[in-house]
């Protein structure tokens, strides 16, 4: 069993340091693009880590077979997360709960992956805006 965690440590650094670079922070979401990483599988609860200000997070990332935008809520976040995030991804074709969704696309669908990523992004920043008014 030892000689499983190294490997495994050392790939969670490296996601932490990936998405160090590639996460912009505002208005209580934070969005981040990985599609151009191999990081699938990577600990969905690093945006909340560095970011622990935001009560959403949107990000993209891509495998062999698809590419995805994952949405989701900080368990921590300092106010409550209102949005139901099931209802914004079913827009798109995906699906979740309350507090999770993701939306897959084909792999040669990326730049409708990005439109939509941005999209919720744009939404869930605008209603903390309003919420925070």
């Amino acid at each position: 069993m030892a000689p499983l965690v190294t490997p495994l440590l050392e790939r969670h650094q490296h996601s932490i340091t990936i998405l160090q670079e590639r996460t912009e922070s505002k208005h209580g979401t934070v969005f981040f693009d990985i599609t151009d990483e191999d990081l699938e599988g990577y600990n969905k609860f690093i945006p909340y880590y560095l970011h622990p200000e935001c009560s959403y997070s949107v990000g993209l990332s891509k495998s062999s077979f698809r590419v995805k935008v994952s949405v989701g809520s900080n368990p921590w976040a300092p106010s409550e997360p209102t949005v139901n995030l099931a209802k914004i991804c079913e827009r798109y074709g995906g699906g979740g709960h309350a507090r999770v969704g993701a939306i897959s696309f084909e792999v040669t669908q990326q730049d409708a992956a990005r439109k939509a990523a941005q999209e919720i992004v744009e939404e869930l920043r605008s209603r903390v805006r309003a919420q925070n008014s």
